[in-house]
């Protein structure tokens, strides 16, 4: 992956990626052992959220999760991606999977992996770019629960880094734009 920084490029590598998703769960379950999660207070063990901010970038998701245990929620659900740059706009039709651990009461790490099949329509030479891609993001965050008519209701506000991991068959000049991007993300949803 390349970033571009005022002309110079910083390679990020697979083994620092794999090292920062071992440490953010490894000390995350670590530290969250033992420690009352304050968010739990519900036998419900399946959510349905979607992003208010993601639409701002004509990106449209829904997440489900499942908590099998006390400190953390397995992601998985669906998206679509239509968002336009100098370079052309993405139709990427896009599978969401995750992992959100529970640090302490709200407070929590999430990794999330979004591979998605992208036609890319290039405005550099107009022609369209079909082929499989990864996405990557790591959040922060905190998960505010609360009842509203009797329903367990709930708000993720998680801002968090994301990048392009892999593209298979590039469009021209796809590198100018590979960069680590701040996503600010809000989410709400729903226990089931």
């Amino acid at each position: 992956m390349l970033i571009n920084n005022n002309q110079k490029f910083i390679k990020i590598s697979a083994t620092t990626i794999s090292l920062l998703v071992y440490f953010t769960l490894f000390f995350g379950t670590a530290w969250g052992q033992g420690i009352p999660d304050s968010t739990k207070e519900t036998n419900k063990l399946w959510g349905i959220g979607t992003s208010i901010t993601y639409p701002l970038a004509e990106i449209y998701m829904i997440q489900v999760s499942y908590s099998p245990w006390e400190f953390g929620d397995i992601l998985f659900g669906a998206a679509y991606q239509n968002w336009e740059n100098d370079q052309g706009r993405s139709h990427a039709y896009t599978f969401l999977l995750g992992y959100r651990q529970f640090v302490w009461g709200g407070i929590h790490t999430e990794i999330e992996l979004w591979p998605a099949y992208n036609p890319f329509n290039s405005s550099v030479d107009g022609k369209t770019y079909t082929g499989f891609e990864l996405w990557m993001s790591f959040r922060i965050g905190y998960k505010f629960d609360f009842k509203l008519a009797s329903n367990d209701l709930f708000v993720l506000a998680q801002p968090s880094i994301g990048f392009g991991v892999v593209r298979e068959n590039p469009w021209p000049d796809k590198e100018k734009n590979d960069k680590v991007i701040f996503e600010p993300q809000l989410i709400v949803g729903i226990r089931l």
